[in-house]
């Protein structure tokens, strides 16, 4: 049983890498709750300013579970968007006008649903599984997330920091 797990794995890891992730792990969801904690804490204190979707999704955001209850675990992937440069330098320019390094590019969110789809359909053909993508767009605590599946920590700065990717991951989570 463990070796056809390790086949499994061995399978999803190749087909994310063909479809151009950096980086998966794999969680159970039964350790959020040093997380959903201090996401309460941080919206008893009024830490959220004007993010009401915070506040309003606490509960659901708490654990997935809460979004699907079936939900047993999550594949956390990452795309690193870092350049293959200093970004900093171009702050030197005074005539040019800077955009964030992220939004260069297509939007993520289109970019990662697609490939997330297209490894979930490939998931499910190899073992027989309801499956469920997400990119950012619903109430899921997606670093705490890839924390607990080895993609990085949390920083000070609340981003995810990858020993591979520093904080140039965008994150996609399929939850099985």
């Amino acid at each position: 049983f463990l070796m056809d797990q390790k086949i499994l794995l061995d399978q999803i890891k190749l087909k994310s890498v063909e479809l151009g992730f950096d980086d998966l792990g794999i969680t159970g969801l039964e350790r959020l709750d040093f997380n959903s904690n201090k996401l309460k804490e941080f919206i008893e204190l009024n830490f959220h300013g004007e993010m009401s979707w915070l506040k309003n999704n606490l509960e659901v955001r708490s654990n997935p579970k809460n979004i699907w209850n079936d939900a047993r675990s999550a594949i956390i992937l990452g795309i690193n968007y870092g350049p293959g440069y200093n970004p900093l330098f171009e702050l030197q320019s005074q005539n040019k006008a800077y955009l964030s390094v992220y939004s260069r590019r297509r939007d993520y969110h289109k970019v990662i649903k697609s490939k997330l789809k297209e490894l979930a359909a490939f998931i499910k053909h190899i073992v027989k599984t309801e499956i469920k993508v997400f990119v950012d767009t619903a109430p899921l605590m997606e670093k705490p997330l890839a924390n607990l599946a080895g993609l990085g920590w949390q920083g000070k700065h609340t981003n995810l920091v990858s020993r591979k990717f520093g904080s140039w991951l965008f994150l996609g989570v399929i939850l099985t």
